[in-house]
């Protein structure tokens, strides 16, 4: 069974993390993102949504060795086309959205980073992965400073320390807070915005 669901309807296409407790990625869903990102770019929707399934986690990072992203050349090869495909989607005037909540973490905020739409539900936790421990580089060194500046992502960098919300959104990270209680509605407000715009 896929821990990434695809699904697709009024021209959104949803990619769905969902692997409990916390949604952390294995090598295995890592090459169906790759998958599914390559196909959305030969029959291109009109927008992307990355989120994840249960109330815990948006994505709390990788599930697999402290040292793979260093030893495994297969692993950064396909975070790599990752990178690659949502650069491409995002050329082509496509939205990626990353609809987040809870533990956003590591692995998990990068990915979040390189959508460069993030909309967080009020209780998101984000925290960028410790030095040394990047699975997606171009959400840190491109990415991030297009939405928070140079400086700004010099701080984060040096502090590796966990942001809430608010703070996200104050340094422009999070572009819409969501309440709980009206998660998905407001959400799916947000993106028929977007599609209508884009």
């Amino acid at each position: 069974m896929s821990d990434i669901h695809v699904r697709q309807r009024n021209g959104i296409l949803w990619l769905i993390l969902d692997r409990h407790p916390r949604n952390m990625l294995t090598a295995a869903m890592l090459e169906q993102l790759s998958a599914a990102l390559f196909k959305a770019r030969n029959k291109p929707p009109r927008l992307i949504v990355l989120t994840g399934m249960g109330e815990e986690a948006f994505c709390a990072g990788l599930d697999l060795p402290d040292d793979a992203i260093a030893h495994n050349q297969a692993l950064a090869d396909t975070a790599h086309a990752i990178e690659l495909a949502l650069e491409a989607l995002q050329a082509q005037g496509i939205p990626t959205v990353a609809l987040i909540k809870g533990a956003t973490w590591g692995a998990g905020c990068e990915l979040a980073i390189l959508c460069g739409t993030i909309f967080a539900r009020d209780d998101t936790t984000l925290c960028l992965p410790v030095p040394g421990h990047s699975l997606f580089p171009r959400a840190l060194t491109t990415a991030l400073p297009a939405l928070v500046g140079e400086t700004e992502t010099q701080h984060l960098l040096e502090r590796s320390e966990p942001l809430n919300a608010a703070d996200a959104m104050s340094l422009g990270l999070v572009h819409q807070i969501l309440s709980p209680r009206r998660f998905l509605q407001d959400a799916e407000e947000l993106l028929t915005m977007l599609i209508s715009v884009a």
